[in-house]
């Protein structure tokens, strides 16, 4: 699987069928889905990651798997999917970390790179 991006300690790929198991762990956190409308089951979780792998394909990013650099664990998602804001496209820089995993600056780490790449390799503009 191919790297999207790095960081110090992250490796961002995309995600592939095989990580369903750990998407549906992390979403069924309840702290992890605090704020969305509802508990994700394992079908949610599946329905989650293949709207993942559309947006790569449509959009050339989305959401990817954050890993731990040295171990290889995945820890998350961080990525760049497009949004509808009043009918006009905008790229936004998403995350969603899995409990363990929270107050290590992780999420800030690739949200830069993130960032960086929006505007250094997709060229979208600054607003």
């Amino acid at each position: 699987m191919q790297t999207i991006l790095e960081t110090s300690r992250l490796l961002l790929r995309d995600l592939v069928p095989d990580d369903l198991d750990f998407v549906a762990t992390m979403l069924a956190h309840p702290e992890v889905n605090r704020y969305y409308e509802r508990q994700f089951d394992r079908y949610d979780a599946e329905v989650w990651l293949n709207r993942q792998i559309e947006r790569y394909r449509r959009d050339g990013h989305g959401l990817w798997l954050a890993l731990d650099r040295e171990t290889g664990t995945p820890m998350g998602q961080v990525g760049l999917a497009i949004q509808e804001v009043e009918s006009v496209s905008h790229p936004e820089i998403g995350w969603l970390l899995h409990r363990p995993f929270w107050g290590r600056g992780y999420a800030t780490e690739a949200a830069a790179a993130t960032r960086d790449a929006a505007f250094n390799r997709w060229l979208y503009e600054h607003r």
